[in-house]
């Protein structure tokens, strides 16, 4: 592996073993764009492995990493794709506050400039077969300056996910103390959708998480890869704690989910536990900045990051999933599915996956009925297990990470077909960075 250092930032290269090809053919030359490092730590890291895998099933892969983490990081030893990581940095927060005054969408990097120099001397200036971005923010930094055929990653529709937090936080502490920070949502998801409907004109195809994205999106280039999750190597049916226990995964940092939790702890956990006094809530996720009422709330532990979720699956009595708020579909719901543990989410938890209420999970959206679901999983062993058959059955069939794998490389396929039927080879547009 090779390293260059050019204006602060750190390019580096590793060379993959590539799938060979029959003789005489060609594959595609494929580029994946991305800023976050594939693997398991997330939803977002989960969804960029699926990506991967799908890509490579197309064409040969080279992963672009724009890495803009405070210590750095580095791909992950591979077979059957190169990588290069670009190391960038993000603007310092009075010029997110400037941005955000000036009515653009605080996407941008700092030192753009000097990073789109970096991004064109670790790739090389060639022509690609096919343009994978995740997210937006790739999308911007790189629109113009690499060329082919361009598919963009909207995971989350930010509009959308704005909005709901707005509905949410009114919901959970009122509309007088929320409104400085739902006025400033409001603006800012107004300017998220115009820059949606941009790349949307811009890009040859655009994917979407589920159906109902792709229906609020109302754009013939729309295409949807389903979020999936790895299948699990053991068996998590066996042994379960002593006191029941509810189980949450999710980081704090993310708005819905801490919302979600303050809820569980505040709302729903009390009624429980009037009927079972020693029912507990754990809590999964990076924790940092959670203030303390919600630390000393009886019956909760948080648990910050978990390496290794497999054992608190094994041993908890129901996963909840009280989302009322974000983007996408929930990787949590997913992975319970995939980790056989009976589920309770809210009705918004749960939607873009094709759940059936009562036949793979229960679904609930006010306290009591949330509380009651939940209580019925944990006192009905037979319920229980149904729920769980049920919905590992639904998980097999439509939510592996193989599943949605297919999906990248049918999207990918059919992008590059339509490219070569329209003779839309897309130019080289040579914007070179001042």
């Amino acid at each position: 592996m090779t390293e260059r250092h050019s204006s602060g930032s750190v390019t580096s290269r590793r060379p993959g073993t590539r799938a060979q090809s029959p003789a005489g053919s060609k594959r595609p030359k494929v580029l994946l764009i991305t800023d976050r490092v594939p693997g398991a730590d997330s939803g977002y890291g989960l969804r960029v492995s699926n990506v991967i895998s799908g890509l490579r099933q197309v064409g040969d892969l080279h992963v672009c990493l724009i890495d803009s983490s405070t210590g750095g990081v580095s791909m992950p030893e591979n077979e059957g794709y190169e990588s290069t990581v670009i190391r960038a940095s993000n603007p310092r927060y009075w010029r997110k506050l400037l941005l955000a005054l000036c009515a653009i969408v605080s996407l941008p990097y700092a030192r753009q400039a000097r990073l789109r120099a970096d991004i064109v001397a670790g790739i090389g200036e060639q022509h690609w077969d096919l343009v994978w971005t995740s997210r937006a923010r790739t999308h911007v930094i790189t629109d113009g300056l690499v060329a082919g055929t361009r598919i963009v990653d909207f995971d989350d529709l930010t509009d959308r996910l704005l909005r709901s937090e707005i509905r949410d936080r009114v919901s959970r502490h009122g509309f007088v103390r929320t409104l400085p920070r739902n006025a400033f949502n409001l603006v800012e998801s107004r300017r998220w959708t115009r820059l949606q409907r941009r790349v949307l004109a811009d890009a040859a195809c655009v994917v979407v998480c589920n159906a109902d994205d792709q229906q609020y999106l109302a754009a013939p280039n729309v295409a949807v890869v389903p979020n999936g999750y790895p299948r699990p190597t053991r068996d998590v049916t066996t042994v379960k704690y002593d006191v029941p226990t509810l189980f949450f995964v999710g980081p704090l940092s993310y708005e819905p989910n801490r919302l979600a939790v303050d809820w569980l702890a505040f709302e729903v956990l009390p009624r429980i536990r009037e009927q079972l006094p020693e029912a507990r809530l754990l809590v999964a996720g990076y924790n940092h900045g959670v203030g303390e009422r919600l630390r000393r709330a009886p019956g909760v532990t948080l648990l910050g990051y978990v390496h290794d979720l497999a054992p608190y699956y094994v041993a908890s009595s129901v996963a909840v999933t009280p989302i009322r708020s974000g983007g996408g579909t929930r990787l949590k719901v997913i992975e319970a599915l995939a980790r056989q543990l009976p589920l309770v989410s809210t009705s918004f938890g749960c939607a873009g996956l094709g759940l059936v209420a009562g036949r793979d999970l229960l679904v609930a959206d006010d306290p009591d009925d949330f509380a009651a679901a939940c209580l019925r999983v944990i006192s009905d062993p037979v319920l229980a297990s149904r729920l769980t058959a049920a919905g590992f059955v639904h998980y097999r069939q439509h939510l592996t990470a193989a599943a949605a794998s297919r999906a990248v490389a049918a999207a990918a396929s059919a992008a590059m077909d339509s490219s070569k039927i329209a003779g839309a080879e897309v130019p080289f547009l040579a914007e070179r960075t001042a």
